[in-house]
């Protein structure tokens, strides 16, 4: 049996191994070249029916060797298919047509195209083989009827007979020629328009008008896979015959979706096969038939654009005549649809990358951005810390180096508290945002009365405005309302508006309080005529660590968090704060806004209770010690702590006795009953969760004895943790003594 020659060109051992295996199990004979020269000494004496050529390689190259192959005469229609891992750009490719190739494809190359390529040129090689050979035996067979014509006419007939079936024969194999390098020709325009398209859009109608004409349709569409792959979308239609039923149909395809399994583009989703379809049948599925139909149309075919089982749209074509079902066409469709699938898939890549390099971008400008701003803050909270500090470092070494009088003594303790009363404001301020931006901040919310709470914050900054000789004035005629909220927490609002107007105004400047009543909400106002805010930093005002001026020469100290609580506690309580300002030294007005609703109170019979005691205690006139009597069992591991516990708790009139870890501890309830433990949290070896444990597990009284975690672990969590642990009160450091002798008073009342 004849077997065809294939001649591979390529220098590189494992191409040739890589096309053997895509084009084994041919009816043919693969022969190899590795060089230009092997190849020209094969093709001198063997005939070829397609030549597979690299263009790189060494010596001669691919384009090279076509040119001299089609210098040959036996080999000068000898069709090449150029096979290269160089760019498809238009210079590459016009060459390789230029000298005669049939195709070029580029490296990696999809198996079955190649092989389905191959077949077809094999396949040409032996029917011209086949019509050489039948042209040949028609030339004897016309010799033998001019020497046998008088005498076998019978013969001269038969012959005749099977001459015309040869002719026919080989008219059906020429159209059949033509009809697949017409297939050919779309295919090439297809990978042209792909490989010079940026998108789809930009190649459609080329590709569907190309299509329109190879199968002689009226109509055909691009219809894609929505976004979220719950419809497929019509984006593009193509008409090369209009009519006004044409041209109604062609409108009612425009912006048109169907989902799977409805419609022409719907049914081939479903199927994700081609489809062909009659228009004459009145399927539910098919919406579109009668305009189709009315239109002139006849039959319609929708062809599936995926890549294996990923799916990606439609093309379908209308067609006035009847389009049949010839698996060349199906083979086309399949390796049509398949390369605009890969296009597809790579733009979607390639828009994919951008998008993720320009997040990628986005999210380094915004943690460059972050990372500045953390070193800014870091360098505030450092400059903010040290500061009051260094005043409590300074006057103490003062105060033990010196003797000094009892006025500058005096004034050295007053810098020193007032010092420390600020850094633990400081900590307070960044605790407070911690528990804001976490969530961890609840309310005790109780009818209230907006006068008290505006009268108690003017109250406290009124000295701090008469230092800077600070008119401060108040407008309180529509402030006789009384709001469910958090008293201390709106009251925090307020102070730090002040505290702000006071910070930002000039000496012997205005400050002033305005309280306004509407139907469903109150506000309070706070205007001053001081700096003012920049139009540019108005949109900031409330962001937490911005400051106006972060500089190293700014007048004004803080951490630029203060606004920030504000904003947060307001929205807090279901209200607003809102900033104005004309600009720079025109003053600005800060505005609260609360709503005028009645919430439920705080439930919880513990505060309630404690805040009941600590109330009456601090009404109830004292004429003795507030803790005489009173045994304290102090238990801290640091020194210093304990010692100033053990002193102010006996100037108070309490019995103590210190223990500096937990063990210590156990051994002093052994032979010492207290009536109240005071605890750290964070010991060597044994934590204050492990003391409160081992306490609450006691077989004794010693177990009900009432106890407070008195540690700088200060988040909200930390104060859940200690009261689910057993401890009644959770206080951070630094303690407030006055607030720490109210609490263990209010502890041991209420026992």
């Amino acid at each position: 049996m004849h077997r065809s020659n294939v001649l591979i060109v390529d220098d590189r051992p494992e191409n040739l191994l890589a096309l053997e295996s895509t084009l084994s199990g041919l009816n043919a004979n693969l022969e190899y070249a590795e060089s230009a020269e092997q190849a020209l000494r094969y093709l001198l004496i063997n005939e070829v029916a397609l030549i597979l050529l690299d263009v790189q390689m060494p010596g001669v190259n691919g384009f090279e060797l076509a040119g001299l192959i089609r210098q040959r005469e036996n080999t000068q229609h000898t069709p090449i298919i150029f096979i290269s891992a160089m760019s498809t750009d238009q210079q590459y490719v016009f060459t390789g047509y230029s000298l005669g190739a049939v195709d070029y494809l580029t490296k990696p190359f999809e198996p079955e195209i190649l092989r389905s390529k191959a077949v077809f040129f094999i396949t040409l090689y032996e029917k011209n083989l086949e019509i050489k050979r039948q042209a040949q035996l028609l030339a004897e067979t016309n010799q033998a009827l001019d020497e046998l014509n008088t005498d076998l006419e019978g013969r001269v007939r038969e012959r005749t007979g099977e001459i015309e079936r040869t002719n026919r024969m080989l008219a059906e194999e020429a159209e059949e020629r033509e009809r697949s390098q017409t297939r050919l020709g779309l295919e090439h325009t297809i990978t042209r328009e792909l490989a010079a398209a940026s998108d789809l859009m930009t190649a459609a109608p080329t590709i569907l008008t190309a299509f329109c004409s190879y199968l002689s349709a009226e109509t055909s569409a691009l219809w894609l896979v929505s976004e979220d792959f719950t419809t497929v979308d019509c984006e593009h239609v193509e008409a090369t015959k209009q009519s006004p039923a044409i041209d109604l149909f062609v409108k009612s395809n425009v912006n048109r979706k169907f989902g799977k399994g409805i419609g022409l583009p719907g049914v081939v989703w479903e199927q994700c096969a081609p489809v062909w379809t009659p228009l004459s049948d009145r399927d539910y599925r098919f919406p579109r038939s009668q305009l189709a139909a009315a239109a002139g149309f006849n039959s319609a075919i929708g062809m599936p654009i995926q890549i294996n089982d990923e799916f990606f749209g439609v093309i379908e074509f209308f067609s006035s005549s009847t389009i049949p079902e010839e698996p060349e066409i199906i083979q086309m469709f399949e390796a049509i649809g398949s390369e605009i699938g890969q296009f597809i898939q790579r733009h979607r890549i390639e828009l994919e990358r951008e998008r993720l390099l320009t997040q990628e971008m986005t999210l380094r400008q915004q943690a460059e951005r972050a990372s500045r701003l953390k070193d800014e803050f870091l360098a505030t909270v450092s400059h903010e810390l040290r500061t009051p500090l260094n005043s409590i470092l300074g006057w103490a070494q003062i105060l033990r180096r010196d003797d000094l009088d009892p006025e500058h003594r005096e004034a050295a303790l007053e810098t020193i508290f007032r010092n420390s009363r600020a850094q633990a404001q400081l900590i307070d301020d960044l605790l407070d945002m911690s528990r804001l931006i976490t969530g961890n901040f609840p309310l005790d919310l109780v009818p209230t009365s907006i006068r008290s709470v505006v009268e108690a914050a003017v109250e406290i900054v009124t000295p701090q405005a008469g230092s800077k000789s600070i008119e401060l004035t108040t407008d309180l005629r529509s402030a006789d309302v009384e709001i469910t909220c958090d008293a201390e927490r709106v009251q925090q609002i307020v102070w730090n508006l002040l505290v702000n107007a006071i910070k930002f105004t000039p000496e012997g400047g205005k400050v002033g309080v305005v309280v306004g009543n509407a139907s469903d909400q109150v506000s309070i106002s706070v205007c001053d005529n001081g700096q003012g805010i920049e139009p540019e930093f108005l949109p900031h005002v409330f962001d937490r660590f911005r400051q106006a001026d972060s500089t190293s020469t700014r007048k004004h100290r803080g951490l630029g968090l203060g606004l920030a609580i504000v904003s947060n506690l307001a929205e807090l309580h279901g209200g607003s704060v809102s900033v104005a300002s004309e600009g720079l030294g025109k003053g600005s007005e800060f505005t609260l806004y609360l709503p005028l609703t009645k919430a439920d109170l705080s439930d919880d019979p513990f505060i309630s209770e404690c805040a009941d005691l600590i109330e009456q205690q601090e009404v109830q006139p004292l004429d003795r010690p507030l803790l005489e009597d009173v045994r304290v069992l102090i238990v801290e591991d640091d020194n210093d702590a304990a010692e100033m516990l053990r002193y102010a708790l006996r100037g108070v009139g309490a019995e103590t006795r210190n223990a500096y870890s937990v063990s210590e501890a156990m051994d002093s309830l052994s032979d010492w009953t207290p009536n109240v433990v005071l605890s750290d949290i964070t010991m060597p070896d044994e934590d204050g969760y492990s003391l409160i444990k081992r306490i609450r597990e006691m077989n004794s009284e010693i177990s009900e004895l009432p106890a407070i975690a008195l540690t700088a672990m200060a988040r909200s969590e930390d104060g859940d943790r200690a009261l689910s642990s057993g401890f009644q009160l959770h206080m951070p450091k630094p303690v407030d003594i006055d607030e720490l002798t109210k609490a263990i008073g209010s502890l041991l009342s209420g026992r």
